[in-house]
């Protein structure tokens, strides 16, 4: 009976040892992966290797970034929302998320219900440019040229289902114009066709546009954010006309449901200090992003309003998912 007794009070202190709060307590324990759902060299992996040094020093273990590419960021994704709920498996995503439902069938995942927003930490600006000899130099030039000439002006995005498409298809809903859309595959090709009039916008970030803007090779129509940015005080926010064209490519940091509260808050905290921190801030700007200070709840709120919205721009456009 004695042995029986000890035995028992044994087993009760392992399970202790062991369970979830020990383990929050030691958390992180061992390397952290930092999943990108993209291949290398795109923004988004940009961002998740410009973060991570950061975040190894706040948590005391190595963040290690994984590039995870496929099916337009699904499998990276998938393979984070579906994996054990740690901590150590963390998602780097952007706002192409809340797209992805309204253009892609079958998802295995859902972004609103299986991934768990822990803080947006960086964006960038989204602009509609436009090359110097297309008939319009100004955003209310655009609207009265495209209601008096529907379908004559062209504009080129990054492809089908992006930010960038997205954006000018919430403008044309706003404003009620009419644009055909020229689908790319990457930003630098839109760019450099608008630079050299093959098409007579595009919609960019403003990265690889600052150079063109300077040299006035492409004017700034107007830029999607909720106000004017400070490096162009002259170019209208599409929202001073338009309060719901509001758009810009977010990237942040989730986790799949699950994850013990404390590891989730040693998790936000570190995520909070190195949003804060000014040379973090100073990289990002030197690579053309900025830096984000949102919440986990108010990147939760982003998300399913933005889910809903580009449901309606989708729909509205006659944009199918593939």
């Amino acid at each position: 009976m004695k042995k029986r007794a000890f035995l028992s009070i044994a087993l009760m202190a392992l399970a202790s040892a062991i369970s979830p709060s020990a383990q929050a307590d030691t958390f992180p324990s061992r390397a952290i992966r930092f999943v990108v759902p993209f291949g290398p060299g795109g923004g988004t992996d940009i961002v998740a290797r410009l973060i991570a040094p950061y975040l190894s020093a706040q948590l005391g273990q190595q963040v290690v970034v994984e590039n995870r590419p496929g099916a337009g960021g699904v499998i990276g994704s998938n393979m984070v929302a579906k994996g054990p709920a740690d901590g150590y498996t963390i998602l780097f995503a952007d706002s192409a998320r809340s797209i992805a439902p309204s253009m892609q069938k079958d998802l295995p995942f859902d972004i609103t219900k299986d991934l768990d927003p822990i803080g947006l930490i960086a964006g960038t600006p989204l602009l509609l440019l436009a090359h110097p000899q297309a008939p319009v130099k100004t955003l209310d030039e655009l609207i009265r040229y495209a209601k008096a000439n529907p379908g004559k002006l062209t504009y080129g995005s990054s492809g089908n289902g992006t930010p960038q498409h997205f954006a000018v298809e919430l403008l044309k809903s706003a404003s009620g114009i009419d644009l055909v859309h020229v689908p790319y595959k990457g930003a630098a090709a839109v760019v450099a066709d608008a630079v050299g009039g093959q098409i007579n916008l595009a919609a960019a970030t403003y990265a690889p546009s600052v150079e063109y803007i300077k040299s006035k090779r492409l004017i700034p129509l107007t830029v999607m954010e909720p106000k004017r940015l400070p490096a162009l005080p002259e170019v209208p926010a599409a929202a001073e006309h338009y309060p719901e064209v509001v758009m810009s490519i977010w990237f942040g940091i989730m986790l799949p449901v699950g994850v013990d509260p404390a590891v989730r808050t040693k998790l936000v905290d570190a995520v909070k200090a190195v949003v804060a921190n000014p040379e973090y801030a100073e990289k990002l700007r030197a690579a053309g992003f900025e830096p984000m200070r949102e919440s986990a709840e108010e990147m939760k709120t982003r998300i399913a309003r933005e889910v809903k919205l580009f449901g309606e721009v989708a729909r509205k456009a006659g944009i199918t998912p593939e």
